[in-house]
């Protein structure tokens, strides 16, 4: 059998999960040497968008050739440029269409991948030497998310007239710096067991903010937040009913947790393939993904009441609910 027309509809599929990776460097590559920003408002020919990043030009010609050939770019004459539809795809933040933090996360992330056949023949998980870096990624994208959907509703006014946050996983801090920005008013506790910490502490100094290094697990405070925020890292806990019932606790009665996180679907579509796929890379980290059932229960096993579902797209959903 010859011929790409001659080929069935399952080798093409599979076919093109091999292009799709391909694409995932190139948009990961683009972004994190300045290609794709650089080229973001004006067409440039390809040895001088290499000179103009000190890049190597032979390297920066095969990209370009790729990125042309995958769709990321167009061509006018001997130049390339980036459209607009795909300026606002891969670099901006904002945007509810931007996936240049994913394919960074998974390029990262791939770097790692090496272990995932000792984890199926031996169950034997690994922690991963990119995983940080590629967490930092794709979160990016989901505090614009959570701010976005919290101008619509009860948060925002919370928030704007000044607030206790506590943020448990909090990173480097990336989120409460944005959410300090945004709103002045509020003050800000971080909580966060890993060396990223020592990042989050550098980025409170001199503000409404304090950094503590503990785990979920091992918050002891009481009554003392309006809003607890968890951001993609309940799912990494190890004891989730713990860290429920401290976030109950550090809640004064008729606050709001709030939690970003990817959930499994009740039926698998294509918007959902990509977090059926993740299963196997959180596997290989020890973790795995709840569903909208499992993360109520839980909830509600800890004390808290009105939870409520607000869906990001792409399996990833907002939960909220309130102490009473």
């Amino acid at each position: 059998m010859a011929g790409w027309k001659c080929r069935p509809k399952e080798f093409k599929r599979l076919w093109n999960y091999s292009v799709g990776f391909y694409g995932v460097w190139v948009a990961h590559v683009g972004r994190r040497t300045g290609l794709i920003e650089a080229i973001a408002n004006r067409a440039v020919e390809s040895d001088k968008l290499a000179e103009q990043k000190s890049l190597d030009q032979k390297a920066v010609r095969a990209w370009c050739s790729a990125a042309e050939a995958l769709g990321f770019l167009k061509r006018r004459g001997k130049k390339v440029y980036l459209p607009a539809r795909m300026k606002e795809i891969l670099l901006e933040k904002k945007s509810p269409l931007y996936l240049g933090g994913q394919f960074s996360y998974l390029a990262l992330r791939s770097l790692d991948y090496g272990s995932l056949e000792d984890l199926v023949r031996t169950g034997k998980t690994s922690e991963m030497a990119s995983s940080f870096d590629a967490i930092v990624e794709a979160t990016d994208w989901d505090h614009h998310a959570f701010m976005s959907a919290a101008k619509r509703g009860r948060l925002h006014k919370m928030l704007s007239i000044g607030c206790r946050v506590l943020d448990v996983g909090c990173g480097t801090g990336t989120f409460i710096e944005k959410l300090l920005q945004e709103y002045p008013r509020s003050s800000f506790v971080g909580v966060e067991p890993s060396e990223a910490a020592h990042r989050a502490m550098e980025m409170a100094a001199g503000k409404s903010v304090e950094i503590f290094r503990q785990t979920g697990e091992q918050m002891a405070f009481e009554s003392e937040f309006d809003l607890v925020y968890l951001g993609e890292s309940l799912y990494a806990a190890s004891d989730k009913p713990a860290i429920a019932s401290n976030c109950f606790r550090a809640l004064k009665k008729g606050g709001v947790v709030a939690i970003v996180e990817g959930l499994l679907p009740e039926k698998v579509d294509d918007e959902s393939r990509l977090i059926m796929g993740m299963q196997l890379d959180f596997a290989l980290q020890g973790f795995s993904f709840m569903t909208k059932k499992e993360i109520s229960s839980l909830l509600k096993g800890a004390g808290f009441a009105r939870v409520a579902f607000t869906d990001f797209g792409g399996s990833l959903y907002l939960v909220t609910a309130e102490k009473p």
